[in-house]
């Protein structure tokens, strides 16, 4: 059962971490400069982990 709850933790943790930077985004500022400019950062990686596990291509599709 452990496995299984760290799989799912650790696949939901980019998500997580995204909704809590727009979160941030939508904040006033300078809360606000700080979540967007994050959300530039980790942006296109949160791109590249959508194409590996929904779509199966790129660095982070299941092999």
């Amino acid at each position: 059962m452990l496995p299984q709850i760290r799989s799912l933790l650790s696949r939901s943790l980019p998500l997580v971490g995204t909704l809590y930077l727009v979160y941030l985004a939508l904040q006033p500022p300078p809360i606000r400069y700080v979540g967007v400019v994050c959300l530039a950062v980790v942006t296109p990686f949160l791109v590249g982990w959508v194409a590996g596990n929904v779509f199966g291509v790129g660095p982070w599709a299941s092999t």
